[in-house]
């Protein structure tokens, strides 16, 4: 797929279509988030992009890349029958990126859930203005309460919590409305050069994905010197 070139967002919806001669993915006055809701990684994203709001007000463009797209056949591994007398299991990546940020993931891990219904529910919050606060209601009760969020019955409560209309967003979902907003792993998110999620795209000139937040946090002033030498051009 041909991404158009980075250019200042109208709000057009179409800017979010992938099949629309529209489409932008990052822009040069917006970081993009690329995100799914059922990715450990992305918790630590949601938390990051959080802080990097609280410190440097930004916000997001938050764009969902699903991991598991409808037509995947996916079918989790059993869990591994608990060893008394195995030896501790040696940190992998993530549990050292945990370490290295001093946080830790919330446990037990929720079960694993398709998240197709929640992204679809997520590009309805954001035509109605309420992206920020369903996003938060989803991650939170997916990773801290462990809810279902693909049960439609889970994300109607969740959308009126964040003060969208539960039946409306149902029927959006079912209607798969904006379904092309959202980008399916692997070849379509390759193609755009998306390989992990999350992945912030600041501006037009830089990419991180699965960094940490001292990475985000410098790549941020740098988007913001870059936004404000832009303006004074104008």
């Amino acid at each position: 797929m041909r991404m158009p070139p980075p250019v200042a967002l109208t709000g057009d919806p179409d800017e979010r279509n992938r099949f629309s001669d529209k489409f932008t993915l990052g822009s040069l006055t917006t970081i993009t988030l690329c995100h799914d809701y059922i990715c450990p990684w992305c918790w630590v994203g949601f938390l990051h992009a959080r802080r990097l709001n609280e410190e440097y007000g930004v916000t997001f463009d938050w764009c969902g890349f699903e991991l598991i797209p409808p037509g995947m056949d996916y079918t989790p591994a059993p869990p591994r029958p608990a060893d008394p007398n195995a030896p501790p299991r040696p940190p992998g990546r993530f549990d050292q990126f945990l370490l290295d940020e001093n946080l830790e993931m919330p446990s037990p891990r929720p079960a694993f859930v398709r998240s197709h219904a929640a992204l679809l529910g997520a590009e309805f919050a954001q035509a109605e203005g309420r992206f920020d606060a369903y996003n938060e209601a989803v991650y939170r009760a997916y990773w801290e309460r462990r809810e279902d969020i693909s049960d439609l019955t889970v994300l109607e409560k969740l959308a009126e919590e964040a003060g969208l209309p539960g039946a409306a967003l149902v029927e959006a979902i079912r209607s798969e409305q904006q379904a092309e907003n959202i980008v399916p792993f692997d070849d379509e998110a390759y193609a755009l050069g998306i390989r992990h999620v999350p992945t912030f795209l600041f501006g037009a000139e830089e990419k991180l994905a699965e960094a940490n937040y001292s990475d985000l946090a410098h790549a941020t002033e740098r988007f913001l010197f870059r936004a404000k030498r832009l303006k004074g051009k104008q």
